[in-house]
């Protein structure tokens, strides 16, 4: 998968692998639904079919998000690890609320920019 390419568009998102890491951006201001989750997790599946990859999430402004998405996303993404990336106070706080309310059962960890988060996606133990 290093080097792929493959992207698809949701909705609300587009999801792409990019050198082995499920890249998802959220457009600008989207107020995230359970319905926006379950596409996510159904194009994540098909664009990472039998890998499960890190994945680095963009949040770009996202204006709210539901518990019912946020638990879809704990539940049922199969994903190594989730870098979660945002510059505002606002961001950060999803982030956090999702990693200490949510539990995933993989590693969350928030970040203000693409390249730190990155970064901890392919330099720890969860690495592809």
């Amino acid at each position: 998968m290093a080097s792929d390419r493959s992207e698809v568009q949701g909705e609300a998102f587009t999801a792409s692998v990019r050198d082995s890491v499920l890249w998802i951006h959220w457009l600008h201001g989207t107020s995230v639904t359970d319905k926006d989750a379950a596409a996510l997790v159904e194009q994540a599946s098909a664009v990472s079919a039998g890998v499960c990859p890190p994945m680095l999430v963009e949040l770009n402004s996202m204006a709210s998000i539901t518990r019912a998405a946020l638990l879809r996303f704990a539940k049922t993404l199969d994903i190594a690890a989730m870098a979660i990336v945002g510059p505002s106070p606002v961001d950060k706080a999803l982030a956090n609320h999702f990693a200490e309310v949510h539990d995933p059962p993989y590693p969350t960890r928030y970040f203000t920019a693409n390249d730190e988060a990155l970064r901890w996606l392919t330099e720890h133990p969860h690495a592809p």
